[in-house]
């Protein structure tokens, strides 16, 4: 599979994806998986400027997945998204996904579920983290690639959640 990592992180390419994620992941092109930057043709323009170097494709998950259906990826690739609910629509739309690092999700106004500042969730992100757990995908909490990952649900219960 070229798909050499996978990320949660609703920012999707930033400051630490672009100086520390990106060597550590080795990748030739990024790949971000978001209706929202899909949608938005300046957040598509600032993100394709983030990673200078890298080739840069921003997709919806729908538009994601037939593609995916329909052209093996070649080229190494990191792949970011930025719900857990956008993960699991992958998922349940055959895209192999088996591990995957959680970088975070912050505050929003939709996002009434709140484990920690990056850890907060809408009820149904929430359910989809917990879904994605239960059939085998192991998702582990490292915001920097030089931190130990942790499985995520148990970095939830490190912060007081459940």
């Amino acid at each position: 599979m070229a798909i050499k990592s996978i990320r949660i992180d609703d920012r999707l390419i930033h400051g630490q994806v672009a100086s520390s994620w990106l060597r550590y992941v080795g990748a030739e092109q990024i790949l971000c998986i978001s209706d929202r930057a899909a949608k938005n043709p300046v957040q598509e323009q600032v993100l394709k400027m983030a990673a200078p170097g890298y080739i840069v494709h921003v997709f919806g998950v729908d538009k994601f997945i037939r593609i995916y259906q329909k052209n093996p990826i070649k080229k190494s690739t990191f792949l970011i998204t930025d719900s857990t609910s956008s993960l699991l629509k992958m998922k349940e739309g055959g895209v192999e996904i088996n591990k995957v690092n959680f970088g975070g999700m912050r505050t929003r106004e939709e996002r009434t579920i709140s484990y920690n500042y990056d850890l907060c969730f809408t009820p149904q992100e929430d359910e989809d983290l917990r879904k994605l757990v239960s059939l085998g995908v192991e998702i582990n909490y490292q915001v920097a690639a030089y931190d130990s990952p942790v499985p995520i649900l148990d970095h939830i219960k490190q912060v007081g959640g459940k």
